[in-house]
């Protein structure tokens, strides 16, 4: 539940990501560490220097007139001092020093064009806060469709691709399955090199 009492709806294909991606990093001996549920906090991702990747399987809250209230929605737990909602003002604070920052949820792409900055929302706040590549995505998204581009990706990135070319070859794959219709891959965008 939302601090306003709003239900947030489950995502169960997020878990299945999350852990299938650290799987596939777990097979190659790559060291990477997950948090689910109430684990999976404001507290918890505070700091995050040090991982080469980081990747946030959860609800996003695209805000297009007020660019820093738009947020991704962490575990809603009632005894947190936090509010749990990692918002593009706070992303600012972050301390990343990350390669690729994946926001694997709706709309994290979006935000709002001001003449001379540019879209302001997650995507810069990130970026500021120390990210060098990030995958967001433009629209709304299937949570299950997500979850099968995210792990294609991910097993891409670790034969060695770049994260152009993963990306590309993953979404290349949906085509030819039952997320072929480009709602389900289409969304996520590279920004970055």
């Amino acid at each position: 539940f939302m601090n306003d009492g709003a239900e947030i709806a489950p995502l169960p294909g997020a878990e299945a990501e999350v852990k299938a991606i650290y799987n596939l990093f777990a097979t190659q001996n790559v060291f990477a560490k997950y948090y689910l549920h109430s684990e999976a906090n404001e507290a918890a991702v505070r700091d995050l220097r040090g991982y080469k990747y980081v990747h946030f399987a959860t609800h996003g809250l695209t805000d297009e007139d007020h660019p820093d209230r738009s947020c991704l929605i962490l575990a809603q737990t009632p005894d947190s001092t936090h509010d749990n909602l990692l918002t593009g003002s706070e992303m600012y604070g972050l301390r990343l020093d990350a390669d690729l920052v994946v926001l694997s949820a709706c709309q994290t792409g979006k935000g709002q064009l001001r003449q001379g900055e540019g879209v302001i929302g997650l995507t810069r706040g990130l970026l500021y806060a120390g990210a060098r590549n990030l995958i967001v995505s433009q629209w709304n998204v299937n949570d299950a469709s997500t979850a099968d581009l995210m792990t294609r990706f991910y097993g891409k990135l670790l034969a060695g691709q770049s994260n152009r070319e993963a990306l590309r070859a993953a979404k290349l794959e949906l085509l030819s399955g039952k997320y072929a219709c480009p709602h389900y891959w289409a969304p996520f965008v590279l920004v970055g090199r």
